[in-house]
C-alpha cells in the first residue's frame, strides 16, 4: 500500500484508471527536473517544445533538443562563470516566452533553486522576495528592467541578466521587433543597473560546454531537494515562499497526466499557455507536464486583452487550453472566438478561482468542450482535486488526484460526515516542505503531515468536493491571493487613519476584489489619497476597488478587526 494512501476511506478511487489506483512515485519516471528534461529530449528531440507567439502573429520556436542545449548553456553560465553553488537561489521575473523555459530549466540543471517573481509586483514587493529567498541572480524581462534599478542595490543580487520576448527570433526579425517595442512603443525602459543579456550569458555558457559535464552539477541531487521557492500571499502580511521539491512538482504534473490521459494524443498535444508561468498552476500543469508528455506549448506573453490569443488559435490546432473563469468569460464576448476556431479543442481546464456554472455552460454550448474545474494551491505544488472528464460536476472542484488524501474536518479535527461542511485538509507527495524562513507558520499550516488549507468544503459520498467558504480571510483576485493584512498595513500608515479593515468584495470579472473600510480622524483624507498610497506600494490587483469611511469596525478584545463580521455588517 502506498505510504500516501494509508488511512481513511477513499470512495473516489473507483473513478481511477488502473495506473491511477496503483499510484506510486516510482511509476512517474524521472524524479528530478533535469532527469525529466533528459528523458523528454531523448524521446521528443526534434519536436517543437516551446513557441513564443505574439498578438500580431509573429512567432519563434525551439525544439526539445534546442531547449536542452540552451538550458545547459545557461547552467554552465551560472555555475562556471558566476560560480554559483548547488542550492543557491536564482530569481526569474518575466512574461511567458521561450526565455522563461530556458532559464527555468537552466537553473534546475545547475542544481540551483528558482524563485518566480510576479512581474506586476511593486519594487517593495519585489525586494522582499529577493531578500527573503536570498537570490543571487535576477533574470528580468527588459520591459520590467526599471524595477531592478529600484531594488537591486538593497539585495544580495550580484548579477542581473535581461531577456527579451524576441531573444530566439531570427536576427532580422528580432532587431525589427525590438526597435518597434523600444523606440516606437517606448515599452522598454532604460536600465542603469549593471547587467548582461540572456544571449550573452548563453554564449558564455556555450564556450565552456565542450569541457563541461553539465550533468555533474546534479549528479548528487535527490528528488526531495528543493527546486522552487514559490511565493504566495497569506493572511498574515507579506508573501512567503513555499519550498517545493523536484518530487512535488513532478508528482503534481504526473497526477495531472493520470487524470486527463484519455484526452491526450500519442503524437503530442498543442497547448495554449495563456496563464502566467510564474504562477504555480501554469508552471506545474502546463509547462512541466507539457514537457513531460512531449506537448508543444504556445506561450502567450499576456492574455490581456483576450484578443492576444487570436493569433494562436488561428495559426495552430490548439488541443489543450487552461484558464480562469474571467478568461473563459472574456473569450465568449469575442466575435472571432467561434466554434470553427476552437474546433480542435479536446480539453479545457479551470483553476485559481471559482468557475461559474453559467460561463461553463455557455462555453460548452459554443465549443462543444466542457470546462474541467480543479482546486489546489501553491502549498501542494498546484492541483489537489480535479473533476472527471467523464463525470464533470459543475459547482464541484472534483475528486482528489491520485496519491493525495483529502479529509473534511471540524474545528477539533474530527472527520465530517458526507455532505457536512468542514475545513479541507490534505496530505500527499506534492506538499511543500514548509515556508522558507517561517517555522511557526509552517507548523500552523502542516499538522501531523496534513496541510490545513483554510478552505471550508463539503465532500459527497463519491468523494467529489465543493468549496463553500474560506476559513481564512484571503481575498482571491483572478486566481491570485491577496493578503488583507498587507493592504491594511499600507493604509494604516497614512496620516488620519485610525483603523482599517480589508475584506473581499464579489466581482463579476475577477471573482473578488479588495474592499477597505476606514476609520479616519481627518476629513481631508480622501479615497484618492488612499488609492495613491496603495498604488505606490502594492500590485494593481491588490488596490481596493471600494473604499468606505465608517464610524466603527467590529473588533476583538485584543484590537483585531473581525473580518467575517465586517463582511456581514456591510453586506460584502
Amino acid at each position: 500500500m502506498n505510504a500516501y494512501q494509508d488511512s481513511g476511506k477513499r470512495p473516489w478511487k473507483k473513478y481511477y484508471s488502473g495506473e491511477a489506483q496503483d499510484f506510486s512515485l516510482s511509476n512517474m519516471g524521472a524524479q528530478t527536473i533535469p532527469e525529466m528534461l533528459d528523458a523528454a529530449t531523448r524521446e521528443y528531440g526534434p519536436r517543437k517544445a516551446l513557441t513564443t507567439i505574439l498578438p500580431n502573429g509573429a512567432q519563434c520556436s525551439v525544439t526539445f533538443s534546442e531547449l536542452d542545449a540552451y538550458s545547459s548553456n545557461f547552467a554552465i553560465y551560472l555555475r562556471g562563470v558566476l560560480n554559483l553553488k548547488a542550492g543557491d537561489t536564482v530569481a526569474l521575473m518575466t512574461a511567458n516566452c521561450i526565455g522563461f523555459g530556458v532559464v527555468s530549466l537552466g537553473v534546475a540543471r545547475a542544481g540551483c533553486i528558482a524563485t518566480h517573481i510576479n512581474p506586476l509586483y511593486t519594487p517593495a514587493e519585489m525586494a522582499h522576495q529577493l531578500n527573503d529567498s536570498k537570490a543571487q541572480v535576477l533574470i528580468i524581462l527588459d520591459m520590467f528592467g526599471d524595477k531592478a534599478d529600484q531594488v537591486v542595490n538593497a539585495t544580495a543580487v550580484k548579477q542581473v541578466v535581461t531577456l527579451s520576448l524576441f531573444d530566439f527570433f531570427v536576427p532580422l526579425k528580432r532587431a525589427f521587433l525590438g526597435f518597434v517595442l523600444k523606440r516606437v512603443k517606448k515599452a522598454i525602459p532604460p536600465l542603469r543597473t549593471s547587467h548582461i543579456t540572456l544571449k550573452t550569458a548563453l554564449a558564455a555558457g556555450q564556450r565552456g560546454a565542450a569541457v563541461t559535464d553539465v550533468r555533474a552539477y546534479t549528479a548528487d541531487s535527490q528528488p526531495t531537494d528543493i527546486a522552487l521557492y514559490q511565493y504566495t500571499s497569506g493572511t498574515t502580511g507579506r508573501s512567503k515562499g513555499a519550498a517545493l521539491s523536484h518530487q512535488a512538482v513532478l508528482a503534481n504534473a504526473y497526477q495531472g497526466v493520470l487524470m486527463t490521459k484519455g484526452r491526450m494524443t500519442p503524437t503530442g498535444d498543442t497547448a495554449l499557455v495563456a496563464l502566467p508561468l510564474y504562477h504555480i498552476t501554469a508552471y506545474t500543469l502546463s509547462f512541466i507536464a507539457g514537457l513531460r508528455m512531449g506537448a508543444h506549448s504556445l506561450l502567450v506573453p499576456s492574455p490581456r486583452p483576450v484578443s492576444n490569443l487570436k493569433s494562436a488559435f488561428e495559426n495552430y490546432k490548439v488541443t489543450w487550453f487552461s484558464g480562469i473563469n474571467a478568461l473563459f468569460a472574456a473569450l465568449l464576448t469575442e466575435e472571432w472566438f467561434t466554434k470553427d476556431v476552437a474546433c480542435d479543442l479536446r480539453f479545457c481546464g479551470s483553476g485559481g478561482a471559482a468557475q461559474t456554472t453559467g460561463v461553463a455552460q455557455n462555453f460548452e454550448a459554443l465549443t462543444g468542450v466542457e470546462i474541467i474545474q480543479g482546486y489546489g494551491m501553491t502549498e501542494c505544488a498546484g492541483m489537489l482535486t480535479l473533476n472527471l472528464i467523464e463525470n464533470n460536476r459543475l459547482g464541484y472542484v472534483g475528486i482528489p488526484v491520485p496519491g493525495m488524501e483529502v479529509r473534511i474536518v471540524d474545528d477539533i479535527g474530527r472527520e465530517a460526515a458526507p455532505g457536512q461542511p468542514g475545513e479541507v485538509i490534505a496530505r500527499g507527495p506534492t506538499l511543500m516542505t514548509g515556508y522558507l524562513n517561517r517555522p511557526d507558520e509552517t507548523r500552523e499550516a502542516i499538522v501531523d503531515g496534513w496541510l490545513h488549507t483554510g478552505d471550508i468544503g463539503v465532500m459527497d459520498g463519491d468523494g467529489f468536493l465543493k468549496i463553500v467558504d474560506r476559513k481564512k480571510d484571503m481575498i482571491l483576485v483572478s486566481g491570485f491571493n491577496v493578503s488583507p493584512s498587507e493592504v491594511e498595513e499600507v493604509i494604516s500608515q497614512l496620516s488620519g487613519v485610525v483603523q482599517v479593515g480589508v475584506v473581499g468584495l464579489p466581482d463579476e470579472k475577477t471573482g473578488e476584489t479588495p474592499a477597505a473600510f476606514v476609520i479616519r480622524t481627518d476629513d481631508a483624507l480622501t479615497e484618492d489619497m488612499i488609492r495613491a498610497a496603495c498604488s505606490n506600494n502594492l500590485t494593481n490587483y491588490k488596490i481596493p476597488k471600494l473604499i468606505t469611511f465608517v464610524e466603527e469596525l467590529p473588533m476583538t478584545l485584543t484590537g483585531k478587526v473581525l473580518r467575517r463580521q465586517l463582511r456581514e455588517d456591510y453586506g460584502v
